[in-house]
């Protein structure tokens, strides 16, 4: 619905994945809300990525969030339309015993949650994957219920279900900043006015530490570039073909229709999130990685990527998302989700919305609390990656196989 210029009991800021899916469940509770977006709902991080859906992650909280999730898909793909959601599994492919003991982990704390992950040999994974050469591959970790979806059609679906529901919504209206009276929010600014609001919601993603210094807050989440190269009118692969990582090179691959969609794990640290959504792709890592790509899928060797696109990740230091209340009573964080947002926000959103509420959580939220980075908590981190992901090129470059010398054939 169109909004209206009034107060609301809560104002969430930020309509990607996670604004639009809390608006929602506030919502469907009967709440009385405003979601605010400067641009289109879902205009920015949430249709600016590789579509990733998975559930292998290494935390009870995020893996209970992910099953939920993907529950979420399959009910919103029934209702609202198709938004190409395809369970055809991920496929961590790994080339050292170290990033093999780090997938195992991981496999222990899935399966004991439900999740049928499993530690496969080379032989397993030639058959699920018949166009991946093995070369140097010990072996990989393959969740067969991952998979991937289109972020746009994602995007498209979530909106006409806001736009269906009880929701007010103001797209095109930036929140300069929230007012505030002693320990309490009263409400935000914006291009349009002040909205009075009961509660304030930040799921301004990249854009949420900006908005909470306007209030004295502060979000440890940095802002990274993340690009996806398209690989155009590509050879036929296998229909089996997962979304790929090679955990040695650092990569990821997987079909989208009669292309290729991949990126790196080199995600550069920006000084503060752009202004607007969008960006340009910068090319840097195309050649290097459409090589990477080319070794182990052959059926790519030599192809150039044709486009691409970039968006923004909002990085914590654990890779989990920042959840709860901030110095501000009626101030609420849902942001930092590193990259996990498709994977994790619409299945958190029934526990953010609840809390929002008063009520008691369906997944525990207290790995996710502003206060961990301050109290002296013991860190749990979240990744794939045995490493950080790389902030400089030169980084990521050296992480990878030797480029082939002049005259040198592989």
């Amino acid at each position: 619905m169109q909004a209206e210029q009034r107060g609301y009991e809560v104002v969430v800021v930020g309509g990607g994945v996670v604004g639009m899916s809390v608006a929602l469940e506030l919502d469907a509770a009967g709440t009385d809300v405003l979601l605010v977006d400067r641009d289109r709902l879902g205009g920015a991080s949430t249709s600016r990525n590789a579509g990733g859906v998975r559930h292998q992650f290494y935390q009870d909280a995020n893996i209970l969030a992910a099953l939920e999730t993907s529950a979420r898909l399959r009910q919103l793909v029934a209702e609202d339309g198709p938004v190409d959601y395809r369970q055809v599994g991920y496929l961590l492919l790994y080339t050292d015993d170290a990033q093999r003991d780090r997938l195992a982990e991981g496999v222990v704390r899935q399966n004991a949650l439900g999740v049928d992950t499993r530690m496969i040999a080379p032989d397993e994974i030639a058959e699920i994957a018949p166009d991946v050469d093995l070369d140097g591959v010990l072996g990989a970790c393959f969740g067969p219920t991952d998979g991937y979806l289109d972020p746009i059609l994602l995007a498209a679906a979530l909106r006409n279900r806001v736009l269906r529901s009880g929701v007010r919504v103001l797209e095109g209206t930036a929140v300069h900043r929230i007012e505030s009276d002693g320990d309490r929010a009263t409400g935000v600014v914006t291009a349009v006015g002040t909205i009075p609001a009961g509660t304030v919601v930040n799921c301004a993603g990249a854009w949420a530490p900006t908005l909470a210094r306007s209030y004295g807050g502060d979000l440890p989440i940095v802002p990274r570039r993340s690009q996806v190269f398209v690989m155009a009118d590509v050879p036929p692969l296998s229909p089996t073909m997962p979304h790929t990582f090679d955990c040695g090179s650092r990569f990821y691959v997987r079909p989208h229709q009669r292309d290729v969609w991949s990126g790196a794990a080199f995600k550069p640290i920006l000084d503060e999130a752009p202004p607007t959504p969008g960006m340009a792709a910068e090319w840097v890592e195309a050649e290097e990685l459409a090589r990477r790509v080319g070794r182990r899928v052959p059926a790519l060797a030599g192809r150039p990527f044709t486009r691409a696109w970039a968006g923004v990740i909002e990085v914590t230091p654990d890779d989990n998302p920042v959840l709860g209340w901030t110095h501000l009573a009626n101030v609420y964080s849902a942001a930092g989700f590193s990259g996990h947002g498709i994977c994790i926000g619409m299945g958190l959103a029934p526990s953010i919305g609840a809390e929002i509420r008063g009520g008691e959580p369906a997944i525990p939220l207290d790995i996710f609390r502003p206060q961990r980075f301050s109290d002296g908590s013991p860190a749990k981190l979240e990744g794939l990656w045995l490493q950080a992901r790389p902030s400089r090129y030169e980084q990521w470059l050296a992480s990878g196989p030797a480029a082939p010398q002049a005259g040198v054939t592989r």
